[in-house]
């Protein structure tokens, strides 16, 4: 709600500014509209002063709790109210106290988010402090979120902070709510507008995370000059690229500034540009968050618009971008590919930011847009949908930001960069950006989805070319009223019309003068839609009538051209279109009406009463939308037209009486509208008879005890009470009437009669008390005076300056005042004198009149603006050296009210304690009653008005909806007064703001009668009837909420409660209720606050709580886990204020307050109150936990109980203070309880008990270089290197000695591949660090002494082995984090006399069968190898070799449940290895799982295939774990499998585990540029070894030969060695690999050879094909089958032959291809870097074997062919790769296959899609693609032509041919042909120029039907192919065709519909 740019525009007075005593920062003009607004200056600078001595007197004394929190809170409020109100010096100490209050030490996470929240706001507004006035540290900030990310702890729970909140763009949030309503999309999203369908109850704050980022963000333009080059020291060299955690990547993108000056560009992005584009090139697969420099890239591109050129990145960017929508573009819709998610925001501002005059991003653009725009429209929705929509919303958005930057001044006053003037934005290509992005937003209007985004994509469109945007929805509006059958397209249209609404009507303004001029026939031809049948269409119309309404005056000035000269013709019409408002008015009236009749409840059954009938959520939410629109649009009208409406409502509200549920209601609602616009007229049309009838119905006594009374009665009622919420001063005049009826009406004894009475009241009091603006027109001006004086039409749209808004507010006067104190004394001092006559005695009081008392004084309380708060002494409850102060406030109220003399809120304290307390002694069952006085209190303690309420978050948040979807701002031309702020939002701000100001004052001092209604609530929260409890429970979590630290006067309440104990029913309500306090409020339980002393009090008591066995209270119970563990975050026990904090708080103290003696006082006794602070915390937190070891220590604790307790345990764990020793001791004895539960929460306790107890290790810096031996280079280049070769495995450099042992080696994995940092630190030799065998266990210290004695008895580690092996849950046990990470820790800690049993245990486990047996051993040895990291040399070497016999033996006795356990176990355990130093566990492995060397002509054994693969699985897991430290073990695992024939295994099991691990073999090489690949495999060569070998694949015609599938099947489970019977030859040019063609030997057995296939079509040119062989693929099966004709007898007796030579290596090299394709597509789809220009080698043989059709399971090559084509049609290609991709499709497009030939063009399809950038970048490449089309539609094959048309169709589609028009000539041409092969190819192409255009007209279509025409009756296949592509075209342009018809010509539509019409045959 801050006006920025109007506060820019404000020049403040100096008078004001002296008064002040400074120039502001920046302020919310808001306040200057309010009618107290001369008073807030005062206000604000008492406040102001306030906060900063207070909060800096809270630091200096080091006072974090409370002091600390609640003024950094009254800071929080102070910037709400009043915005950034201060100088900026102050602003500038703030934001350093704010920063330096988040760096303090071992600050608790709820302090760091609260702090970092304080910063945000104080530094989000990063124009107003220029970086030369402030700098900030970056490296404490970047320390500060290494501990906040820190797996180590937050993984496991040491360190717990509320996680973010995964909302999404898709969130049901009130922000988006009223644009959704907009969109008319469902009556979910209306009911939610409203807020009748959700809770805004803010249930948690925004997450840490959250906090911490957003805080990086604001501070990074401070850092200082140097601290990216520092940045990239210390984040560059910590890169993991093989990793999968992206936090440190997003630390980088989130630290380095990207907005420093253009000067300093050598120190800014120049530094890491090319590095991190680099990296995203080389590593683009990687998942350590490369896709995040997305991030970095755009945000250089805004905020350094000019300085970086990026045309040579364009192509590459938009590839990806494509690449990150996963569109279901794919080979054969297979979808092999990894998902790259790109944020569409920074897509559309990397997009819009880039773009130059007469650059190439707007080329791009068009191309990216065009080739996805078919995937917008509603019948192509899927997955998709939303990112596109959200991109095109993002897109328009951005654009339209980038314009008001460039071209407002406001602008061009910071300190940041300004666009260069050669990078400014034309308004030429601003015009063609609109039309660029407008095309495919179109295609989205209809869409049943998602329409809000294309609403506010639309809205941006329009403010800058209103004249393209809106005609084209006109029109589409106009079309969609005439239709009956699409409501839809209807409601779609009215959305998308209102969307532009103001663009429309300042069309004048922005060359679009004909906009007004549409507004009132559309407002005329929306009015059919208030369909009483079709509610959402009567939703959207109503809302469609509210928007245009608010901007447009009702006012007729058809006569203006009489008074104005200077009428333009568009002003003429408009002016003469305006005198159908007047119709308009009563038309909308009547259509009202009709839905008002027809939403009568009417009762089937007689005995019904009107009292017992509820309405549904759909009229409330009717009545809702009824009321708003009536509003606007009567407000709107003028005094002409209103007294019309009037004249007709008042005939249909008098005329007739309705039920009072719906249509009464809706009635009522109405007359409240006309009451509050003009209250003198509606008042004196119905109040004085709607007086005098109540008046004669309640004239007798009947009338008053009748309990089902009249519905005349009632009706009148409800209009009663309606019409008297209205101006409080003219009600004054008809006060006597309105008292009459009251008096009567009070006395009513029917409740449901008696609460409209009530209600009546109540509106009396509100319109006597409340403050409101009077009127909130479109324009100040007098409507009545229109046309004479101004011309309205000229201010449609128009906005108005705060400053002109000259808003009339109520105020409540004397007079009203006075009034009100009439009717306190009238109605409420009688009723408190009758309830003091019950409770003395002197009179009974039946519950109904009680009831009555309690409904009257409800309605008496609710005039808040005159009650002021209790005037009371406050109690101090909270110890604080800066207490809480009461807050400056002012409200605008000068009137109170009181009860004979006193405070009216005490009084009633006081009475109403009274009568709850005779109510609860009576054991009253009056349950009406109390919920009635639990309305009564609220009454009594909220001191808000009525409308108010918890909603206010969501109610600012719907405000900032509608401000931006009537916002203005960013049209090209026209004055900043009409681009202003409308009025009524203005209005709406006002009120808002109003009313914020009440929910955001809070005090934290209670009074007395504060206390006693916190008492009374609490009493009422425990009570026995649960409706009492819960609605007693939520004023009392409001009460605690508004009064910080107030559940401190509860807690000994609750524990007192639940020690008491007690039976029966009423202590079950009792101790329920006592839970349910606890457990609440959401946002905070009481059970969760991070306050020591509560908890110490409340977790105990919970626990020593008698037990019950009701399931109610076992449920809360057990609830207490689940909420602790969501809401108690980590809360320290000691905490040093930081020296550098005190300094920033000295600044804002005055010298005054620093030399006060009493300050100086508690000055000098800070540090010492904050060591003593600390020492408590400590000493509750030990005494909490032995409270709860005692709990759990009990002989008679339940098991339920004990539970709890272990986790209460774990969620309190802390690094700075330990657990006690006694706890330890629970601790482990718990290992071995009876109860898993208990179990499994002792083992991460043990972890946790053992981490507070780690040491630390010594570290030592080294230079990286001198450990290498090597000179440091001039010029660094990523990868590997000679510098880098003392942390790779090398079995030569194995340690066998002390010294080699204590070498330097490096700890972090991830250091060095990259870079090594300025500072590398290493470990210490083992002899300096602590060494576990050494220490004795009386040296222990007693906790770790407990824990070393469990793991040291032998008895005690039986036992627990023996709960360890038990199967838990059959089936779902998985290998166990949190036992591995036990283990490691005692290994660790305690070292091979405690290990050495388990790992005996673990041995003897591993050789046993059992899965739960297995996975123990698993873990125990995962543990062995991360355990001896910084061990001596022998002790080590014995844990490595100790558990590589424990991985032996598992790998040998391994089931299909464990293997992925024991891979899981080597990936663990390795993971931080260092290679060398673990080579006797690494070279164990390689032993283990590699295979022995074997002849080429040999296969391997074929009876181990699963312990085969489940050793290769294992290893494959150490290998992914060492990534490039193990590269040349990588390289030697190759050369193993290859000398082992494993790449050639007959076995598919073994073959797919081979083809994985090549893919993570083949990962290690990973080269940048100007790199090498060290001594990792290499691709290149593999696939060059690999070549020779597939020779045997070829006969001698160069065709490969394949088994059919049924023989695979059969060879593989009979005789693997059999010669293959039956095959099929597939021919590829001999070669395609670099194989030559090969012929056979002459002892090849029997092949049966297929015979040709049979022409399709009995023409010659179609049979030219027949010579060619058929590949046996999916679908040829069983057509192979059945033409079999060569000798099956012959093949019969092959397969039971032995098998030749020959034959046997066919085999082997059908299974050494198909393992290869499945590495290659590994490599492809999963590795850093996809090489896919070297893929290419295979790619002609893949395409000649892929399957066609879906692959069969059992057609395991053509299975991976496919899969190796579709994962490389969906890699993203590099320019080299992509032209390699052209000239191979180019090479197969000769081929003889023409099956290959099909499998080309199949994935030319996806190939060609993604590679639009490539194509539009260099338009050769496109020519080279539409060459290889044209070529294959004139292929002799039938099939192949069909789908090189449809390759064609869509580069026509993609606007990717260069010259299209050249080449329809050319089609053209080819369709006169002689040949029927290439006329064929004319008429495919000319129909797939009919298909490119499934929903719009190509420019050529005329001629292209034209020429369709002539070909009619030409040969087969040619009419048929036209057939369908006309029905084709036919079915796609159905849904637009009136529209599309207005585009074609007479000639044009006769030739279509002969096309399209069925032939007639009759004579």
């Amino acid at each position: 709600m801050i006006q920025d740019e109007e506060f820019d525009l404000v020049d403040l007075p100096p008078e004001r500014v002296d008064k002040l005593g400074f120039q502001p920062q920046k302020e919310i003009l808001t306040n200057h509209i309010l009618p107290y607004a001369s008073e807030l200056d005062e206000e604000s600078t008492k406040f102001l002063e306030q906060v900063k001595i207070n909060l800096g007197k809270a630091v200096m004394l080091r006072e974090m709790k409370p002091a600390c929190g609640m003024w950094t809170a009254r800071l929080m409020k102070y910037i709400r109210i009043y915005g950034l109100k201060f100088s900026k010096e102050d602003h500038i100490a703030l934001i350093k106290l704010a920063y330096e209050l988040v760096l303090i030490p071992d600050l608790e996470p709820c302090r760091i988010h609260k702090f970092a929240t304080v910063f945000v706001l104080l530094a989000k507004k990063r124009t107003l402090i220029a970086p030369d006035e402030m700098t900030l540290p970056w490296r404490p900030l970047y320390d500060l979120g290494n501990k906040i990310f820190n797996k180590s702890s937050t993984l496991v729970g040491m360190y717990h902070y509320q996680p973010r909140k995964n909302t999404g763009k898709q969130e049901g949030s009130m922000l988006d709510l009223v644009r959704k309503f907009l969109s008319g999309y469902g009556l979910d999203d209306a009911i939610n507008l409203f807020g009748l369908g959700q809770n805004f109850d803010n249930e948690l704050p925004t997450s840490l995370e959250g906090s911490y980022l957003t805080m990086v963000k604001c501070a990074k333009p401070y850092f200082d000059i140097n601290a990216t080059k520092e940045i990239l020291e210390e984040m560059l060299p910590q890169i993991g690229l093989w990793s999968n955690d992206t936090h440190l990547m997003g630390q980088l993108v989130v630290f380095l500034p990207n907005g420093l000056p253009t000067k300093y560009a050598a120190q800014g992005h120049e530094l890491w540009l090319d590095k991190l584009m680099a990296i995203w090139d080389t590593c683009y697969n990687s998942q350590c968050g490369v896709t995040d420099l997305l991030v970095l890239f755009s945000s250089l591109a805004k905020r350094n618009p000019g300085a970086v050129n990026w045309t040579p990145y364009v192509p590459n960017m938009f590839a990806r971008f494509l690449h990150a929508l996963n569109l279901p573009v794919g080979y054969k819709d297979l979808q092999y590919c990894r998902n790259h998610c790109l944020d569409t925001k920074h897509v559309a501002s990397w997009i819009v930011w880039s773009i130059c005059p007469d650059g190439a991003v707007l080329k791009h653009l068009r191309s990216f847009l065009g080739g996805v725009e078919s995937y917008l429209h509603s019948a192509n929705a899927g997955r998709w949908s939303f990112k596109l929509r959200d991109l095109l919303r993002k897109l328009a958005r951005e654009f339209l930001n980038r314009v008001r930057r460039e071209r407002e001044k406001r602008n061009k006053k910071g300190w940041e960069n300004q666009t260069p003037k050669a990078y400014l934005l034309r308004d030429s290509d601003i015009t063609e950006y609109v039309t660029i992005v407008l095309e495919p937003t179109l295609q989205a209007v209809y869409s049943r989805s998602g329409a809000l985004d294309i609403s506010n994509a639309l809205q941006n469109l329009a403010t800058l070319r209103p004249a393209i945007v809106v005609p084209p929805l006109l029109e589409r509006l106009r079309t969609s009223l005439t239709s009956l059958t699409e409501p839809h397209r209807v409601t779609a249209a009215m959305s998308a019309v209102a969307a532009v609404a103001r663009p429309m009507l300042r069309g004048p303004d922005h060359d679009y003068p004909e906009g007004p001029t549409h507004v009132i026939p559309i407002l005329m031809a929306v009015l059919p839609g208030l369909d009483p049948n079709d509610i959402k269409k009567t939703l959207v119309s109503l809302q469609f009538i509210l928007m245009f309404s608010g901007m447009v005056p009702f006012i007729d000035c058809s006569s203006a051209h009489e008074y104005w000269s200077d009428l333009t013709e568009e002003e003429l019409l408009t002016c003469e279109l305006t005198a159908q408002f007047e119709d308009f008015v009563l038309v909308f009236l009547d259509r009202l009406f009709i839905i008002i009749e027809s939403s009568v409840m009417e009762h089937v059954r007689l005995e019904t009463k009107d009292s017992d009938c509820m309405r549904s959520k759909t009229d409330a939410v009717m009545e809702t939308a009824i009321s708003s629109a009536a509003t606007s649009v009567l407000i709107q009208s003028s005094p002409k037209i209103f007294q019309e409406a009037m004249r007709k409502f008042k005939a249909f509200a008098t005329e007739s009486t309705f039920e009072t549920h719906v249509s009464g209601s809706m009635v009522g609602v109405l007359l409240r509208v006309f009451a509050r616009i003009d209250s003198e007229a509606t008042l004196a049309a119905f109040l004085p008879k709607l007086c005098e009838e109540l008046q004669e119905l309640l004239s007798t006594d009947e009338a008053l005890h009748e309990e089902n009374p009249s519905r005349d009665l009632m009706y009148r009622l409800v209009l009663f009470m309606h019409c008297v919420e209205c101006d409080g001063v003219v009600l004054l005049k008809y006060m006597p009437q309105v008292l009459g009826v009251l008096d009567r009406a009070l006395k009513l004894h029917s409740n449901y009669a008696l609460t409209r009475a009530c209600e009546g009241l109540i509106h009396v009091l509100n319109s006597l008390s409340y403050m409101d603006l009077r009127e909130w027109r479109s324009s100040p001006k007098d409507f009545g005076a229109a046309p004479k004086e101004w011309l309205p039409i000229r201010e449609w749209g128009r906005g108005c300056f705060l400053k002109d808004t000259n808003f009339k507010w109520h105020v409540p006067s004397v007079e009203e005042a006075e009034c009100a104190q009439m009717l306190i004394d009238r109605y409420l001092k009688p009723e408190v004198q009758r309830l003091r006559q019950w409770l003395s005695g002197e009179r009974p009081m039946c519950r109904e009149r009680r009831l009555r008392s309690f409904h009257i004084i409800t309605a008496a309380l609710s005039c808040s603006s005159f009650l002021p708060a209790p005037n009371e002494e406050p109690i101090e409850f909270l110890e604080s050296q800066v207490p809480p102060l009461h807050m400056p406030f002012v409200c605008g109220a000068r009137h109170a009210v009181t009860l004979d003399g006193e405070n009216i809120r005490v009084v009633m304290t006081k009475l109403m304690m009274q009568v709850q307390e005779r109510m609860i002694a009576d054991k009253t069952d009056d349950t009406k009653g109390l919920e009635l006085l639990i309305q009564v209190w609220e009454r009594i303690i909220i001191l808000k008005g009525q409308r108010t309420g918890p909603g206010m978050e969501a109610r600012i948040r719907s405000y900032s909806a509608l401000e931006r979807a009537l916002d203005g701002r960013g049209g090209v031309a026209g004055g900043a007064a009409g681009a202003a702020r409308l009025r009524m939002v203005h209005a709406n701000a006002a009120r808002l703001q109003d009313e914020n100001r009440l929910d955001l004052v809070c005090d934290s001092r209670i009074v007395p009668s504060i206390l006693n209604a916190l008492n009374a609530l609490f009493e009422l929260s425990i009570n026995t009837y649960s409706s009492v409890r819960m609605l007693a429970q939520v004023r009392l979590y409001w009460l605690l909420s508004h009064y910080p630290y107030s559940y401190r006067l509860l807690v000994p309440k609750l524990a007192e409660l639940l020690s008491q104990g007690g039976e029966g029913d009423e202590w079950h309500a009792r101790h329920k209720g006592a839970l349910f306090i606890m457990l609440g409020p959401r946002a905070g339980p009481l059970i969760a606050k991070q306050d020591w002393e509560a908890i110490r009090t409340l977790w105990p008591a919970v626990l020593k709580t008698p037990l019950s066995e009701k399931p109610s209270i076992i449920r809360l119970e057990q609830a207490f886990s689940d909420t602790i563990h969501r809401h108690f975050t980590t809360v320290n026990t000691t905490l040093e204020m930081s020296d550098t904090a005190v300094e920033f708080a000295k600044s804002l103290l005055p010298e005054s307050e620093l030399q006060d003696p009493a300050f100086l006082s508690q000055l000098q006794q800070a540090v010492a109150r904050e060591i003593a602070t600390s020492e408590k915390s400590v000493r509750l937190y030990n005494e909490l936990i032995l409270d709860l070891v005692d709990v759990a220590e009990a002989s008679n604790v339940q098991w339920r109980r004990l539970e709890i307790v272990m986790h209460m345990l774990s969620y309190c764990p802390l690094l700075q203070t330990p657990y006690p020793a006694k706890a330890v001791h629970l601790i482990v004895r718990s290992l071995l309880h009876d109860d898993i539960t208990v179990r499994r929460a002792a083992q991460r306790l043990t972890h946790y008990a053992m981490k507070q107890r780690k040491r630390s290790v010594k570290k030592i810096a080294v230079d990286p270089y001198e450990v290498a031996g090597v000179e440091k280079p001039e010029v660094h280049i990523p990868g590997y290197r000679k510098d880098l070769e003392w942390t790779i495995w090398d079995e030569d450099k194995i340690p066998q000695t002390e010294e080699e042992w204590d070498a330097p080696w490096l700890r972090n994995p991830f250091l060095g591949f990259y870079s090594w940092p300025k500072k590398l630190e290493i470990i210490e030799p083992p002899m300096k660090q602590y060494d576990p065998s050494a220490i004795r266990p009386e040296d222990m210290e007693e906790g770790e002494r407990h824990v070393y004695e469990f793991f040291s008895d032998d008895a005690n580690i039986d036992k627990l082995v023996g709960f360890l092996t038990v199967e838990e849950k059959k089936g779902k046990d998985k290998f166990s984090g949190v036992r591995f990470i036990m283990f490691r820790m005692v290994f660790a800690q305690f070292g091979p006399r405690v290990a050495n049993r388990l790992l005996e245990h673990a041995l003897r486990c591993a050789a046993d069968s059992q899965e739960a047996l297995q996975r123990f051993a698993a873990e125990v040895a995962a543990a062995a190898l991360r355990a001896p990291r910084y061990w001596p040399m022998q002790p080590a070497i014995e844990m490595y070799q100790k558990a590589a016999d424990i991985i032996n033996a598992g790998l040998t006795a391994v089931t299909p449940e464990t293997m992925e356990d024991w891979g899981t176990c080597v990936a663990t355990g390795v993971e931080k290895l260092e290679p060398r130093r673990g080579g006797v566990a690494l070279q164990a492995l390689m032993k283990l799982c590699t295979p022995p060397p074997a002849p080429r002509d040999q296969d391997p054994d074929h009876h181990t295939s699963f312990v085969v693969c489940a050793r290769l699985y294992a290893l494959q897991g150490a290998l992914g774990s060492l990534t490039w430290r193990a590269a040349p073990l990588a390289a030697e695992l190759l050369k193993r499998l290859d000398d082992a024939n494993f790449i050639q295994h007959p076995y598919q099991s073994v073959r797919e585990i081979v083809g994985s691990i090549l893919m993570t073999l083949l990962d290690t090489e990973l080269i940048f540029p100007g790199g090498n690949a060290g001594k990792a495999p290499r691709l290149a060569e593999f696939l060059a070894s690999v070549q020779p070998r597939l020779a045997a694949l070829y006969d001698e015609n160069g065709d490969i030969v394949v088994k059919t599938a049924t023989f695979v099947s059969a060879s593989e489970q009979c005789a693997p060695r059999a010669a293959v019977p039956c095959a099929a030859a597939v021919r590829v040019p001999a070669g395609a690999l670099g194989v030559p063609a090969v012929a056979h030997a002459s002892g090849e057995p029997h092949v049966a050879r297929l015979e040709p296939d049979a022409p399709q079509a009995d023409y010659a040119a179609q049979s030219a094909e027949g010579g060619e062989g058929v590949a046996v693929g999916v679908g040829g099966g069983a057509r192979a089958t059945r033409r079999l004709v060569a000798r099956p007898d012959g093949a019969l007796l092959a397969a039971a032959a032995p098998a030749s030579p020959a034959a046997n290596d066919h085999a082997r090299a059908l299974n050494l291809f198909t393992t290869v394709l499945r590495g290659c597509m590994g490599v492809i789809v999963r590795s850093l870097n996809s090489r896919t220009e070297i893929m290419y080698e295979m790619f002609s043989t893949a395409c000649a074997l892929a399957a066609r059709g879906p692959p069969q399971p059992h057609d395991e090559l053509p299975r991976y062919a496919g899969g190796f084509l579709a994962s490389l049609a969906l890699a993203h290609h590099t320019p080299q790769a992509f032209d390699k991709a052209l000239t191979v499709l180019e090479g197969l497009a000769d081929g003889r296959s023409w099956w290959a030939r099909l499998a080309c063009l199949d994935f030319a399809q996806p190939l060609l899609f993604y590679g639009l950038p490539l194509l539009c970048d260099e338009p050769e490449r496109a020519v080279r693609a539409e060459r290889f089309a044209l070529k294959l539609m004139r292929d002799a094959r039938l099939e192949v032509r069909q789908l090189a048309a449809k390759l064609l169709t869509g580069l026509m589609h993609c606007r990717a041919l260069p010259d299209e028009d050249s080449t329809l000539r050319s089609l053209m041409r080819s369709c006169r042909s002689k040949e029927l092969v290439e006329r064929h190819c004319g008429v495919l192409g000319l129909c797939s120029y009919l298909a490119s255009r499934p929903y719009s007209l190509g420019p050529q279509l005329g001629s292209v039907l034209a020429e369709l025409a002539k070909h009619t009756n030409a040969p087969d296949p040619i009419p048929a192919t036209i057939r369908a592509a006309l029905a084709e075209f036919r079915r796609t342009h159905q849904d637009d065709w009136p529209k599309h018809r207005e585009q074609l010509t007479e000639e044009e539509l006769d030739l279509l519909a002969d096309l399209t019409s069925p032939p007639s045959y009759c004579a």
